[in-house]
């Protein structure tokens, strides 16, 4: 189907999805513009924006920082900061969205006297794969922010920039996703000013989009699902590769889910019906247990785990059916045909007889 540009470019500007996304998700849905973007507003919210306001109390700097950490890739992105002598910095509000802040900080930095090198300092100790590693364990899905836990690790970097013995900090944390973070960011001051205070390649590398088909598709939605037994014709669970296709269910219960299953042919009078997905990737786990993950479409995946030696129905044609297709084609037989055919074999071994006198 061809989509109108103009549509293509809303879509974008709405949602912070590259075109190839974009494109892939609006012929997903049949043009269906609402419905692709709850699909964006279903992806995970995995990237955590961390806002802080410091001040050093003997020394008497003031600042604030702003970054995001992105726990797929295990990164840090959008880094900015801003360190000053003035008071006037601790008028940045933490508790306003994460946007928001980021734009009074870079306001800040480009309006006011700032310390340039201990802004320099300060990014690159974020930016420190030990930094990083300690944020990991902190901030995750599924974990409740600690942000104790958080202030310590923030004062004890502000320590190695700042030789204070006193340092107060205030911060607070939003999260976001993929999406929502690049709305806006292509020329943006913000990413500018951090390619500015920030030498490291690593950084400039952090806050670049890098939305690839393959690692957009297995980052958009995660569908529980089940597969759909089948004991005597179905194939093992490890002996699937990529490409090939299973039946199963779609078991999540989320609105999204069930929009998608809608969408897939996947629900029929409100009952959830089995429906062909492809194989990405089949992961031994420990036990005899095996994790799938499967692909619908552009980004919409499905996971579920099943014992390795389970049998699941499979558009793979099994040894057995091959038997029984065989088989069942023999039985097909017209049965004139087969009597028919012994008639002539007779005849002709009467004439050859024949012949031979």
């Amino acid at each position: 189907m061809n989509l109108n540009e103009d549509l293509i470019k809303q879509f974008i500007q709405e949602t912070g999805c590259d075109v190839k996304i974009a494109d892939m998700l609006l012929k997903f849905t049949g043009g269906d513009y609402d419905g692709a973007k709850r699909i964006i507003k279903a992806v995970p919210k995995d990237i955590f924006a961390f806002k802080a306001k410091f001040a050093t109390q003997i020394l008497g700097y003031y600042g604030a920082i702003f970054f995001c950490y992105d726990e797929k890739e295990n990164k840090i992105k959008r880094l900015i900061s801003a360190v000053s002598n003035e008071k006037e910095i601790g008028k940045i509000d933490i508790s306003s969205n994460w946007r928001d802040f980021e734009k009074e900080v870079y306001s800040y930095v480009s309006d006011k006297v700032i310390d340039g090198l201990k802004i320099e300092q300060l990014n690159k100790s974020v930016i420190e794969k030990e930094f990083i590693k300690k944020t990991a364990k902190i901030l995750g899905i599924g974990k409740t922010v600690d942000e104790e836990l958080l202030n310590n690790l923030l004062v004890n970097e502000l320590y190695n920039v700042f030789p204070d013995t006193n340092i107060a900090v205030k911060l607070n944390v939003d999260k976001t996703d993929v999406f929502e973070l690049n709305i806006g960011q292509e020329g943006s001051e913000p990413e500018a000013e951090v390619e500015k205070t920030a030498d490291t390649e690593s950084i400039r590398n952090g806050t670049e989009s890098k939305l690839d088909g393959v690692r957009i598709e297995k980052s958009l939605i995660v569908l529980k699902v089940e597969p759909v037994l089948s004991p005597v014709h179905g194939v093992e669970i490890k002996e699937l590769e990529f490409g090939d296709e299973i039946q199963v269910r779609i078991t999540d219960e989320r609105d999204i889910a069930d929009y998608l299953s809608e969408l897939l042919g996947a629900k029929v009078d409100n009952i959830r019906v089995p429906v062909f997905t492809k194989i990405v990737e089949v992961k031994e786990l420990e036990g005899g247990n095996a994790a799938v993950l499967t692909q619908f479409g552009p980004g919409i995946m499905g996971m579920f785990k099943v014992l390795t030696d389970a049998r699941v129905a499979s558009g793979i044609e099994t040894e057995p059916e091959r038997k029984e297709s065989a088989l069942k084609g023999l039985k097909e037989i017209n049965p004139l045909f087969v009597a028919g055919g012994i008639v002539m074999v007779f005849i002709l071994f009467l004439f050859l007889i024949f012949l031979s006198r």
